[in-house]
């Protein structure tokens, strides 16, 4: 019977299920930023035994994702090349990185490839990518393991939300 508000509105309550440490900003995956969306800190995400995964994928595998993602990419040449330095976000996660002669977004790539988070490393060795991810969602708004250990701790629900969504508050319809 309540609804979290901003400034009067109903607000997006996006939520994913553990961040890498830190929740993204929503102007960094969906492009349009909220005051409310901005990135906290949510350091009992580090805890969860399903923080990290790791996917290993055969450089043929990796060649087909993303020319089916992004067509006419160029991948030429030795794998180990394929993929740059990524420039991050101030959470951590994958801003752009360099894919062959291109720069393209790290939410993107992670559709692509079908990555369980921005947030990952990528190594090449004897044919094989391996890409290790940190979290798993798009990592905007709460995180439900974060919130979870929160709540562990002894937090109330009006303390979790304004944790993870700043500048709301929980309102009871008339």
């Amino acid at each position: 019977g309540q609804v979290l508000e901003y400034e009067g509105q109903t607000a997006l309550a996006c939520y994913h299920a553990i961040s890498a440490g830190h929740t993204e900003a929503s102007e960094n995956v969906w492009s349009t930023p909220l005051p409310y969306l901005c990135g906290v800190d949510s350091v009992l995400d580090l805890t969860s035994p399903d923080l990290a995964a790791t996917v290993t994928m055969t450089s043929q595998e990796v060649y087909n994702s993303l020319l089916l993602a992004f067509p006419g990419l160029q991948l030429e040449g030795d794998p180990v090349n394929w993929f740059g330095q990524p420039q991050l976000t101030a959470a951590g996660y994958v801003d752009t990185i360099p894919v062959g002669p291109s720069q393209l977004a790290g939410t993107d790539v992670r559709q692509a490839l079908g990555l369980r988070s921005a947030c990952f490393t990528v190594a090449y060795a004897d044919g094989q990518f391996t890409f290790t991810t940190t979290g798993y969602g798009h990592g905007v708004g709460m995180s439900q393991y974060g919130a979870y250990a929160l709540a562990l701790t002894g937090q109330t629900c009006d303390a979790i939300l304004a944790t993870y969504y700043p500048g709301t508050t929980l309102t009871t319809p008339k």
